[in-house]
Order: structure tokens, then sequence, then C-alpha cells
């Protein structure tokens, strides 16, 4: 049955697709709203399953976000809810429900976003929530609590996008400014040194951004005008070039087209051109840069096969994309979470019809 997609959002073994209609489809793992038992285990593959099913019985969203085994959504009552494996962050200790229920203390949210421990919501105004464990400074406030409350991130101007890696947050504001906090061992923060940071900063970059993507250790902005810059980690060369580690700071990344779109994955990034084009970099472990193979690429590469893609999404070692006709998917697949392709798929599979 062909569907009408709105969004995509990827996360750990779970795939969440935003309906034109509001509705949202799950499959994959924990986190993509089909009931699992107690005691789940998020490393396992049991109890997936390939086929789609309406998340929160064909309740309506605006937003959503897959995270860790955990998913985040936005009603269309404005109700922000929860659903998957969540050890933290959880509701009066509930830890495992894949049925939506209400994250009090946060009113008229528009956007939400999920990570592995930590989790941040944006309301109508700009103000931006986080809560749950708050290593490294990642909620960007003080907190006595080891696993935290929903409670404001202050010294923070409107925000319109917050991205989470491992234990740090980036932060778009209205304005296109960009601000970071949390964990630095990579200089994932782009502030120029190290150390962890527990208040937001401000990175300085040359141009109004305008949209962020970000990694494990990595982040990537987008500009005005389609250039692309990263900084954090580059192990595996997920910031396009081969001359260092990481980076502190802020670096040009050479994509043969102009971009209109960025996503990151666990440590290799994506970007879909103006033309519809998608290119690739970074680690390959597990065919997630659709390649047809595993080499890892510390340069952007055109992805083959894929054309008039509309948006795109990367999970922890996979990605997705939307195409005219189809929705594609590409990298590990141990949990269904593109379809019936291969546990490893090396190049883009078409799993699922658009209307």
């Amino acid at each position: 049955m062909p569907y009408k997609f709105q969004a995509v959002s990827a996360g750990k073994s779970q795939t969440l697709a935003l309906l034109a209609s509001g509705e949202v489809l799950g499959w994959g793992g924990a986190g993509s709203g089909r009931y699992t038992p107690d005691n789940v285990d998020i490393c396992s593959t049991r109890n997936t399953n390939q086929e789609p099913i309406y998340v929160g019985q064909s309740a309506r969203f605006s937003s959503v976000s897959a995270g860790y085994g955990v998913s985040l959504g936005v009603s269309d009552r404005q109700e922000l809810l929860i659903w998957g494996f969540s050890p933290v962050g959880d509701r009066d200790g509930r830890a495992i429900s894949e049925i939506p229920t209400c994250v009090e203390k946060i009113t008229s949210p528009i956007r939400v976003t999920a990570g592995q421990s930590s989790f941040a919501a944006i309301d109508q105004s700009g103000s931006l929530y986080t809560w749950g464990l708050n290593v490294d400074g990642v909620l960007g406030r003080q907190t006595e609590q080891i696993n935290a409350s929903p409670g404001v991130v202050t010294e923070l101007p409107a925000a319109q996008q917050v991205g989470l890696g491992d234990h740090f947050m980036i932060v778009l504001s209205r304005q296109g400014e960009v601000f970071s906090f949390g964990s630095n061992s990579a200089g994932q923060l782009g502030l120029g040194h190290l150390k962890n940071v527990d208040t937001p900063a401000q990175v300085e970059l040359p141009s109004s951004v305008r949209c962020i993507a970000v990694g494990s250790t990595h982040v990537l902005s987008l500009d005005d005008e389609g250039d692309l810059i990263g900084w954090g980690s580059n192990q595996f060369g997920q910031l396009g070039n081969s001359q260092s580690r990481y980076s502190r700071t802020p670096l040009m990344i050479k994509v043969p087209e102009k971009v209109k779109a960025i996503a990151a994955g666990s440590h290799f990034s994506l970007a879909l051109s103006v033309t519809g084009s998608v290119y690739s970099w970074g680690w390959n472990g597990f065919g997630q840069l659709g390649l047809n193979d595993v080499a890892p690429r510390n340069i952007p590469v055109k992805i083959p096969g894929l054309s008039e893609i509309e948006a795109i999404a990367a999970g922890e070692m996979y990605a997705t994309a939307i195409g005219k006709n189809h929705l594609y998917g590409w990298g590990n697949n141990d949990s269904g979470q593109i379809g019936q392709a291969a546990q490893k798929q090396l190049v883009p599979y078409a799993f699922w019809p658009i209307g």
C-alpha cells in the first residue's frame, strides 16, 4: 500500500515515518511503537517486525524523533509523548511501554529530539527543555538530579532546532546562530578547545546557519548558501577530509554540489544536493554509505542509484531517503528497520512505496 510521507526519522534500530495525514508509521526495534514484553533488550533483534504499524493507534502527530530505543512525538493536541525503552527521563518508573505516554511539565511543544539517555523539546516560544541523564553537562543547565526532569535551558535565544550526540547538545537559534554544551572530547562543541561545557556557548561560524545534524561525536551545519561546515571527530573521515582525527573548530566540507539537507549517523555523514542526489562519507562498517562496500570514505561520494530524493535521515548505523516513488534504506538492518532488505544492506533498497 502506498503512503504519502511528510518526514522520516531514523534511530538506533527503529524507523518512524510521519505521514501527510499526521499519522505515524513505525517499524524495527524498540521505539517503533510495536508492543514488546517487559525487560526488552534493545540490543536484541527479537520481537522486531519488518511490517509497519500505526503508532498510538492512528494518533495524529506534528513532529516525531527516533532515538536510542526510545521515541518522542508531539501530538496534534500539543502533547509531548514518549514510547519505547526509556530507563531515564521516564514516566514514574514505567520505563518500558510502546504505548505513547504524555511527558508532563512541557506545554505547547512543537519539536522534539530523542537521544540515548537525554532528550530535548522546543516550545512555541522557542524555549528549550532538556531532561534525562546530565552526563558532562549535556542538559545545559544546573541540576543536582542524576536523572533530571524537564527544565528550561536559560541563556539561550529562541531555538528552532536541537541535535543530540553522545552526551552533548547542539542548538540552532531562530536567528541562525549555533550554541553547544556537554561533552567535548573530540572538539564536537566547536569552541576551539577540548573542555566540557555545562552551559550554552556560541560556536563562531562565518555565516547564518539553516540547519544542523549531529552524529555521535561530530556536527554538520548547513548555511543559507548551501555550503556545508563541520567539526568534531574525524576518525573515520566523517568531516570529509583526511587532515586530522578531529577538528576543534568549524571547517568547510567540500561537496560537489550545493546542499539543501544534511544528516549524521553514528560516525558517518549524508548530504542531499539541490538536484536530488545524495552524498555520503565517513564510517561504512555496515554499508551505511550505500556504496556497495564497507570501506570508509574521507570525501563525499555520490550514492549511485538515487535520484529525485526529497529528504534523508541517518540512524545509528543505517540511512533512509524519501524518493519520488519509494522510501529507500541501506546499512544495518538487524531489526528490520529497513524492511525486508539484507541484514547488511550495501546499496539503497526500495522498501516502501510512496503514493
